[in-house]
């Protein structure tokens, strides 16, 4: 573009966007905002009240999801929830609840491939479909999940660039894209339309891994990627590091694979959008002037209209 060319360092072109109920993922970066994801019900939540039946505070639940939802949403971000159930008896009590939020979108998700088989098809009898996404498909998953994913009607789901019956085979970025590759097939034969892949986290020093994963991802195949740092980052809370601390080290990483090339980060339990949703918005907003200055078309919602524009508002009142 002449004088107007400005050096990327992940690839711009050939960026699929997925869209999933009405929010884009993906695409070049800084063309879409980041898509910021919080955990919920997840083992150990204060919220729980059984974990077992499922039984939780809805009141409590309700309310940190409004805040982490009007947060990112001040910003000009998108939000989602890892909806994480227990037990297969818990779907039948948060399933029901989450859909009632129709303006978020819910990755289904749990450690028992019964209770995600069962919220798939769950998903359909709710009328959710469209904004659900399958958490997720690994290189083992059950065959009896597979066709429930199938039957449910979902149209997206999540790959896990991960093979825990073989970790050193799926250590590196090079062994993680032929994993990703593979499972992409998989994923088309299921009926999956939008496909996100995560580059699972395994510790706090193989987040540079997951990063470098997610840059090949983009290069390589153009599907929108990212990862869960949480994963790696759940002692880093404030009952050790100040807020100021946790800023710091929740927010850097997380800025630190948005500028990698990720799309979502899976960023830990819900109220921690406290920690990442600034310092990503910053850096969302300067990646949409770059995008802009690219000739890419930056579209509804996004930071440049927020934060960066308060910031250039700023600096102009005190020139």
């Amino acid at each position: 573009m002449g004088g107007r060319e400005v050096i990327y360092h992940v690839p711009v072109e050939n960026q699929r966007v997925a869209s999933i109920g009405g929010i884009r993922i993906g695409g070049a970066l800084g063309e879409n905002p980041t898509l910021l994801i919080g955990s919920i019900f997840y083992h150990g939540d204060k919220l729980l009240i059984n974990e077992k039946s499922g039984e939780f505070d809805k009141e409590a639940a309700k309310s940190i999801i409004l805040y982490a939802l009007d947060h990112a949403r001040t910003l000009g971000l998108n939000f989602g929830l890892d909806v994480v159930f227990p037990t297969t008896e818990s779907v039948d009590r948060i399933l029901p609840f989450m859909s009632e939020f129709d303006d978020v979108i819910l990755f289904l998700d749990s450690p028992s491939s019964e209770a995600r088989s069962k919220a798939y098809l769950m998903s359909k009898e709710l009328g959710i479909v469209d904004r659900v996404v399958a958490n997720g498909i690994y290189i083992d998953t059950p065959q009896s999940e597979l066709e429930a994913l199938k039957n449910s009607g979902i149209r997206s789901a999540v790959v896990l660039a991960f093979d825990p019956s073989n970790p050193y085979k799926s250590m590196y970025p090079t062994d993680r894209l032929k994993l990703v590759k593979e499972l992409v097939g998989k994923a088309r034969k299921l009926g999956v339309e939008n496909i996100l892949v995560d580059a699972v986290v395994l510790d706090p020093g193989s987040i540079s891994i997951s990063a470098s994963t997610i840059y090949l991802v983009k290069k390589e195949l153009g599907l929108p990627s990212g990862c869960a740092p949480a994963n790696a980052l759940g002692p880093v809370s404030k009952s050790r590091f100040s807020p100021e601390e946790l800023v710091a080290i929740h927010g850097s990483i997380a800025v630190y694979l948005r500028v990698m090339g990720a799309d979502f980060i899976m960023y830990g339990p819900v109220k921690r959008i406290k920690y990442v949703a600034k310092p990503i918005a910053v850096v969302d907003g300067l990646l949409g002037y770059l995008a802009r200055h690219q000739g890419i078309r930056v579209k509804g919602r996004h930071p440049i209209k927020t934060i960066l524009k308060t910031l250039q508002q700023l600096f102009t009142q005190s020139s």
